[in-house]
């Protein structure tokens, strides 16, 4: 049995910090920048097997200078995520279709 924690987060920085932001969070394990704006924002995805470890993470990037706001825009959780379980559930239905 494995858990599995998923979160994004749009991340809002000062204009002038945006590069060393980025590459603060980009630093930390589990984290990927996957878009940022002109505007400063940046969407930022946290992984983690720890389901309290991925909020805490988020509240943690207002620590970074620069950041002005950090905002959980969605979570996913599995405890019982198995990465088998997704190939077991093809296969049943390339059984069940021939």
């Amino acid at each position: 049995m494995n858990q599995y924690n998923i979160c994004s987060a749009l991340v809002h920085v000062k204009l002038e910090q945006l590069e060393s932001v980025k590459q603060t969070l980009l630093n930390q394990v589990g984290v990927e920048v996957h878009a940022q704006t002109d505007d400063g924002r940046l969407v930022v995805t946290i992984e983690s097997a720890d389901r309290k470890e991925v909020g805490d993470r988020i509240m943690n990037f207002y620590k970074i200078g620069g950041v002005l706001s950090a905002s959980m825009i969605y979570q996913f959780s599995d405890d019982d995520f198995n990465e088998h379980e997704t190939l077991d559930i093809k296969q049943n239905q390339e059984r069940m279709s021939a």
